[in-house]
């Protein structure tokens, strides 16, 4: 086992540690976040479309289920499992829709799961999750012809997006939709940025559970995520300083 193996297993166990920690100490003391317009606004945009029988779409992306791309999309069925609860009663449920054909089966089934914790299993179709094109180009030319059958007044994209994700952003934006917008890569972020009403940048889509679902354990990740990130400017402030004082390590 290599150096850099070693040292993903101890990011990795520091990692699980602290998760336990924050877990414990938000029993006792829960953490405070700062509001992110967004999330705020996607609520009242839900309830806007169930009171008004519309639609809420969510689009998990063109990414692979399998490979670094799927993180986003993942990250999206927090997203997914906050409206599917909002929505499984209304006379128009949400529908999803992904690039990837093993993303689309996931979304079916997390979907299938929320019908059924909510006694409404007859209500499930298994076209409330579909995929619309294999490719990113061919997912995102089929996007306006989706959204416009649907009837979609809310139009969310959290998942992994190059640049078609500017134009899915832009349909929903065009058809005077709520349009929320999220990904995990930079140059993705900064198109969303200019064509979304309420775009998320950096690392707030990862964030969805914490903020949407208020559960301990997405919450406690969340922590994490910021105590490993201190634990790493530390760590190159000290490495910085001792290479100044001539100590090699």
């Amino acid at each position: 086992m290599g150096s850099i193996d070693l040292l993903g297993l101890l990011v990795l166990l520091v990692f699980i540690i602290l998760l336990f920690v924050f877990l414990a100490i938000g029993e006792r003391r829960r953490a405070l976040f700062r509001p992110i317009e967004g999330y705020e606004a996607l609520e009242r945009a839900i309830e806007r479309a169930v009171e008004a029988g519309e639609r809420v779409h969510l689009s998990l992306g063109t990414g692979s289920l399998i490979g670094t791309d799927s993180a986003p999309a993942l990250a999206g069925l927090a997203i997914l499992e906050y409206i599917g609860h909002m929505t499984t009663l209304s006379d128009k449920p949400m529908v999803v829709s992904t690039g990837d054909g093993a993303m689309a089966i996931l979304a079916q089934d997390s979907l299938r799961n929320i019908y059924r914790s909510a006694g409404a299993l007859d209500r499930f179709g298994p076209n409330r999750a579909r995929m619309l094109g294999p490719t990113p180009f061919s997912y995102v030319a089929n996007l306006p012809i989706l959204l416009a059958n649907e009837d979609v007044s809310a139009h969310i994209l959290a998942g992994s997006f190059g640049a078609e994700g500017a134009l899915a952003a832009d349909f929903g934006e065009r058809q005077g939709s709520f349009t929320l917008a999220g990904t995990d890569d930079a140059q993705s972020q900064a198109l969303l940025y200019a064509t979304a009403s309420y775009p998320l940048i950096g690392e707030e889509i990862f964030a969805a559970g914490a903020y949407l679902q208020q559960d301990p354990s997405h919450r406690a990740s969340l922590q994490v995520q910021d105590a490993v990130r201190f634990i790493l400017i530390g760590g190159i402030l000290l490495g910085a300083l001792l290479r100044i004082l001539g100590i090699n390590l």
